[in-house]
Formats: C-alpha cells, sequence, structure tokens
C-alpha cells in the first residue's frame, strides 16, 4: 500500500541527510561507476520529455488508465488494465546507463508500467530483452526494439515459468507495482540467476512500507555484495570486492 505524501516527503528528506556524494567514495569502483552515471545523466537532459511519460516529482504513484496521446505507443483504456509504475526522468535514464554497465546480453523488466523504462531498456540491451507486464495494455509493439520479447499477465504460471527458463541474467528491474508476496516471488526467481557482475534493480523502495521491506531483504541477502540507493530505485551488485557496503547516492 502507498505511503501518504507526507511519508514520502519524510522518507526522501531522511534519504537526503544520508546521501554521500561523488568525491567522498574511497572505493575505485564506485567513484568510477558513480562518475559515469552524472555523466550519463547530463546527457539525457536533452532528450525530450515528450517522447517519453515521466513522474514530475518524488511523490509517483501507480497510474490508472493512463493515456499516451503518442500514436506509436498508447495504451487501451481496459478496465482491467493494472496500475503501473511512472518513473522520473533521472530514475529512467539510471536503469539505462546501469543497464550499460553489464554485458547486457540478457536483459528482464518485471512489471512495464507506463513503458519508459521498457523502451529505454530495448535501445541499450545487447541481446535479448524480456519484460513481463502486468496487462495486455499495448495497443501497439511498434515503439520498441526488434529485441523486446513482451509476455503479458504478469504474475501467472506462463509469465513465472519463463523467467525460470531464463539463465544468466545480466540485469533485471522490478518494478513496485506488484504485492509484496509476487515482488518477493520474482526475486526468489532472478536472484539465483544472475550472473555475477549482473545488477538486480528494485523500484519505489520508499515507496511503501513492503516496498522497504522488499528492499531490507535484498541488503541483507547473502549473495548482495554492494547496494546503491538512490530513492527511486535500489540496486544489488554481486561481485564488489570490498567488504558488504549500502551506499545512499543522488542524482
Amino acid at each position: 500500500m502507498l505511503q501518504n505524501s507526507l511519508a514520502i516527503a519524510l522518507a526522501y528528506f531522511q534519504h537526503w541527510l544520508k546521501k554521500e556524494d561523488l568525491y567522498s567514495q574511497q572505493s575505485p569502483f564506485i567513484f568510477s561507476l558513480y562518475q559515469g552515471l552524472l555523466a550519463y545523466q547530463k546527457k539525457s537532459q536533452s532528450y525530450s520529455d515528450m517522447e517519453l511519460n515521466f513522474a514530475p516529482t518524488i511523490f509517483s504513484t501507480p497510474i490508472h488508465h493512463r493515456i499516451n496521446n503518442n500514436k506509436a505507443f498508447k495504451f487501451s483504456e481496459s478496465k482491467n488494465q493494472s496500475t503501473g509504475w511512472s518513473p522520473r526522468k533521472k530514475a529512467a535514464f539510471l536503469c539505462s546507463y546501469f543497464c550499460q554497465t553489464t554485458a547486457a546480453k540478457q536483459v528482464v523488466e518485471v512489471g512495464t508500467g507506463n513503458g519508459t523504462v521498457t523502451r529505454l531498456l530495448g535501445q541499450v540491451t545487447k541481446g535479448n530483452f524480456y519484460t513481463f507486464s502486468e496487462s495486455d495494455s499495448f495497443e501497439s509493439m511498434a515503439a520498441f526494439s526488434s529485441n523486446t520479447t513482451v509476455s503479458s499477465g504478469f504474475p501467472n504460471e506462463k509469465t513465472l515459468a519463463s523467467i525460470q527458463a531464463l539463465s544468466a541474467i545480466d540485469f533485471v528491474v522490478i518494478h513496485p507495482q506488484f504485492s509484496k508476496d509476487t515482488i518477493r516471488e520474482a526475486l526468489a526467481i532472478c536472484l539465483p540467476r544472475m550472473q555475477s557482475k549482473g545488477i538486480l534493480v528494485l523500484g519505489g523502495i520508499h515507496q511503501s512500507k513492503e516496498m522497504k521491506a522488499c528492499w531490507k531483504e535484498v541488503q541483507k541477502d547473502s549473495r548482495t555484495k554492494l547496494t546503491l540507493d538512490f530513492f527511486d530505485y535500489g540496486l544489488a551488485f554481486f561481485s564488489y570486492s570490498g567488504t558488504k557496503t549500502h551506499l545512499f547516492l543522488g542524482v
């Protein structure tokens, strides 16, 4: 269940107090990674907001029956359409950047939300990109890259089996519009299949108590060596050579 605006604002303030900057990083790996992200974010500012749907503030909430005026990529007004995650611009490009730091040969997205992250990831995936949509919400697949495979109706037996059939996942992002149990199930399937140098991303980690709990479980997992909390998304790394580290960063 989503937190109210006051709770999200408080969470954001607490995150801001804990946030570190680029030059406080003692690890060359983290410094280089973070420096690359900041440079990438500057370039992304030239990307037209008219081409994708972004949430304007930190108070991003799942969207209901949203219609995209772009004829090549729009949603049908179905009463059965699930809610979807609408990311801020910086958060969406954060996913795009970190995907490119992996081999990006096998990329997975659980929950398409409004399709913004789906389109960005499709552009940077070097192999196969699998997105597991919560509903049959897309009227046209024209805006998706040719390497994108969309499986609808997540979670059901077919889509869960499709994820289980994958191996050696390089990058996976799980959006927060599902129940805590469903996200746990997705994590239980994806974590054992991650490449050692892969990255797992969990969205909306401060949007609800349930999402915070899921994020803490990822942090505590013995396979997780490094986590980066960017407020909108949390990232887990599995091959970091230093001691287990949890950082709060901003973009």
